[in-house]
């Protein structure tokens, strides 16, 4: 069975609507057929043909002329549009939409995740990777514990001068340490990226990464470089706050971190790799 592409289509719970089908499931982005502002605009009706010809959607293809059939409701989050695509399809918006193309949304008009999801979903995997990972870590620096123990004994005791040998010895045990959380993240995200392009944070609100250029989750390669910025947040100041501060005025909504992988986060799911 071929898979729809993601665009616009005859909202099936509502004629006068337009509704965004992301590929794989049915998203909450909507929108109206006709720009208030636009009385003459031909959203949601299909192009003119030749008698005796199927009219073509905005892609070149031909599409049936039966709209979608109108219901009381959506229909189930994976049943998707038609199988051709139907009246009033729209892979990216109407030249003559202005109000569409004002939606943030991907070349090809995936919606963008706003930045307070991307936060949420930050704080839901920081959290999991800050358990899991932090015991992980410490567990593998025994070194680094035994300091921390010896600097209590000698905080108790008022030893100005140990405390001081003991921050000097800390360096080394503390870089190991950062090093190890970094790199229990980068597999936790590294596994999720490029297998269903959601962790656990991003399933929860509903949102995923995806190549800017490409649907589907990520490659290796692009899942490793998105680890980069995070990487040397670790060591210069700063630099993490405004990578996630980014997207607040990124055109794309994109992180730092984004913008060297060349990826984007987007409302929805990501179709699966074909076998």
């Amino acid at each position: 069975m071929s898979q729809q592409p993601s665009g616009w289509y005859d909202d099936p719970s509502n004629a006068d609507m337009l509704r965004y089908w992301d590929g794989v499931t049915w998203t909450n982005h909507t929108a109206p057929k006709k720009s208030p502002t636009a009385a003459q605009s031909t959203i949601g009706l299909p192009q003119q043909s030749a008698p005796g010809q199927a009219p073509a959607d905005r892609t070149g293809g031909a599409v049936p002329t039966a709209p979608l059939q109108q219901g009381t409701g959506w229909p189930s989050s994976t049943q998707a549009p038609q199988q051709q695509a139907p009246q009033g399809y729209y892979q990216q918006a109407p030249a003559n939409a202005q109000w569409m193309h004002n939606i943030k949304a991907t070349a090809d008009g995936v919606p963008l995740a706003s930045w307070g999801k991307r936060v949420a979903a930050w704080l839901i995997d920081g959290l999991i990777v800050g358990i899991v990972g932090g015991i992980v870590a410490w567990s593998a620096t025994p070194r680094l514990s035994e300091l921390f123990s010896e600097m209590m004994t000698a905080a108790e005791a008022n030893n100005q001068a140990r405390l001081v040998e003991i921050q000097t010895q800390l360096t080394g045990p503390a870089l190991q340490f950062t090093i190890l959380l970094w790199l229990v993240t980068t597999a936790y995200c590294l596994v999720f990226w490029t297998t269903v392009a959601q962790t656990p944070g991003k399933m929860a609100l509903g949102i995923s990464v995806r190549r800017a250029d490409a649907p589907g989750p990520l490659p290796i390669g692009t899942a490793l470089l998105r680890r980069i910025i995070p990487l040397a947040g670790q060591f210069v100041p700063f630099l993490s706050l405004l990578d996630g501060l980014w997207p607040l005025w990124d055109d794309k909504r994109r992180a730092l971190h984004d913008k060297v992988a060349s990826t984007q986060v987007v409302e929805g799911k990501q179709p699966r790799k074909q076998a």
